[in-house]
């Protein structure tokens, strides 16, 4: 993972949290007097150092190909041999569909700019227009007017003119996003096909179900994609003394007069784990655990990040990740399982609110943008008691259960579209537009987020192999409400868990992060998630 910046046809203005996500190698390439490129590196797969160049071709690349030649040390490299070898347009098509990334490059010959993010968005990449230029970057601030990049194709811009290579069946995003920020946008006759299969859309209820093959398809497909994800991290994170002081300062709340204040721990235990998984105890990551367990080496540590606001051991998703925890422990018992309980005091909250995460989050700014990033934030962090004794977690690499509800029908969103006269049509119609808009909505404010603590995070049930599977099945598969919560949603995932043994979490029902963990609760507001939050304004934060 990296943080990226590109500073085109502008002066050179670089945000300073870029090297929070990037603490093995930071560097700049200025190319006369209004380009540069910024890269600050997470090794991940290989010690690539970027910006990289070739043939007056200059690439930042913030991403994990998952699927490349080993001849190569890197998967940064393997991209910028294809830019040589096929052109950008090419390498592009290639690779969009392989991984999360958000790409920069930039040609020196021809000067233009091309740029993407993946399919899902996995990867941020904001832009910002300045007065003779454009700036580019990982993460922005709310200080200027920036926008995400959205995932709907590959953009070439030259001067203050874009043409886009859309995804087939997103030209009118491409259109809205050159709106008002470029002087002309030209959309490309030349389309890229969707790297995923199609929704099956059929609703046939007497269609034949193999529940014994497709569940073992499903297993394979999850299985190989934690595998493949968990091979790419090579080591944990290496803390000082230093680097422990720094993650103390972070422990920081406000008095009750307003002054921000250090919460030292100075006998953190650091857990030793290469990997980690943001654990609620719901069945998605739960699943996850376990499919981990079987890729990780025994002897190494798994951490489990749980976080919790307010009454810490009494909230849903504490409750529910300790049950869970049994079950792990009692199919994996030699395993070490590092439940990292991170407990956060509305001070806390209010003051890394301030210092930290209204710039990470803009430009999303509504109540659940607040409720989720926050909560992100502080889970990423991996610090806090386990065994009550303090512990940070060294995971390099975070898995996320993101995606299992979007394709499974897991929100009580799709059991409302069936209940309120839509029936299996009107789920798969929401099904359609959750998995479209995951990008916009989700994936780029959580890379911000969690990347702002040194560590990348993968999502495994967006591997495009195993999305494609899911969007083949029936609709059968995935939901039955005429089963009660916890029973007919995500109806093939609980069956595998079912068959994995673990008994706690394949019954419970979906508990958004917002009210498992009890932070949108914790500052007393009746509020809308899809209101405006008065919090991420300058104006409602501590000084």
């Amino acid at each position: 993972m990296c943080g990226i910046s590109c500073c085109y046809k502008c002066k050179a203005n670089t945000n300073k949290r870029l090297l929070n996500r990037g603490p093995d190698h930071q560097s700049s390439l200025k190319l006369g007097d209004d380009v540069t490129l910024t890269a600050c590196v997470l090794h991940i797969q290989g010690n690539c150092k970027q910006p990289l160049s070739e043939n007056l071709k200059h690439l930042i690349y913030n991403g994990q190909l998952f699927h490349y030649p080993q001849v190569y040390k890197s998967d940064t490299e393997y991209i910028m041999d294809q830019v040589i070898q096929s052109g950008i347009l090419s390498t592009a098509r290639q690779t969009i569909g392989h991984g999360p990334s958000a790409v920069v490059i930039y040609n020196e010959e021809k000067d233009c700019l091309w740029f993407w993010r993946d399919y899902f968005g996995r990867r941020s990449l904001l832009i910002c227009r300045q007065e003779t230029g454009y700036l580019f970057s990982s993460v922005g601030d709310s200080c200027k007017e920036w926008i995400e990049v959205p995932a709907c194709g590959v953009f070439c811009l030259k001067g203050q003119n874009l043409e886009c290579y859309p995804f087939s069946g997103h030209e009118e995003t491409c259109v809205k996003f050159g709106e008002n920020l470029f002087d002309s946008t030209v959309i490309s006759d030349e389309t890229i096909q969707p790297p995923v299969l199609p929704l099956n859309t059929c609703t046939d209820t007497s269609e034949f179900l193999d529940w014994e093959s497709t569940t073992l398809k499903f297993l394979e497909l999850l299985s190989e994609s934690v595998r493949v994800r968990d091979m790419c991290c090579k080591s944990p994170l290496s803390f000082t003394k230093d680097s422990l002081s720094d993650y103390s300062t972070r422990h920081c709340y406000c008095t009750s007069d307003d002054k921000c204040n250090v919460h030292e721990v100075t006998n953190w235990d650091v857990s030793n784990a290469r990997v980690a998984v943001l654990f609620s105890g719901g069945i998605d990551c739960t699943v996850l655990a376990l499919l981990l367990h079987r890729s990780v080496p025994e002897e190494e540590p798994i951490d489990l990040l749980n976080v919790s606001f307010g009454n810490y051991d009494s909230t849903p998703d504490r409750i529910s990740a300790v049950a869970s925890l049994e079950d792990l422990q009692k199919l994996a018992p030699k395993r070490t399982w590092n439940l990292i309980k991170v407990n956060v005091s509305v001070e806390e909250l209010r003051c890394a609110r301030e210092r930290h995460i209204t710039d990470l989050l803009y430009p999303h700014n509504t109540v659940l943008d607040d409720s989720i990033g926050c909560a992100l934030w502080f889970a990423a962090r991996g610090a806090g008691l386990c065994k009550d004794r303090p512990m940070i977690s060294s995971a390099r690499l975070l898995f996320s259960g993101i995606g299992a509800d979007e394709l499974l029908g897991g929100y009580s969103r799709h059991r409302g579209a069936w209940q309120n006269g839509g029936g299996l049509e009107g789920v798969l119609q929401q099904l359609q537009l959750d998995i479209g808009r995951i990008s916009e909505r989700n994936l780029g404010r959580d890379n911000r987020v969690i990347g702002d603590h040194m560590r990348d995070c993968v999502a495994p049930y967006l591997d495009e192999s195993f999305v494609s599977f899911v969007n083949s099945l029936p609709i059968q598969y995935k939901v039955d409400f005429t089963l009660p919560r916890g029973q007919g949603e995500k109806v093939i995932l609980r069956k595998v868990a079912q068959n994995l043994g673990l008994n706690s979490s394949s019954a419970l029902p979906k508990k958004a992060i917002q009210f498992g963990s009890k932070i949108a609760k914790l500052e007393g507001r009746k509020e809308k998630g899809g209101d405006v939050c008065s919090r991420l304004s300058r104006k409602d934060q501590i000084t």
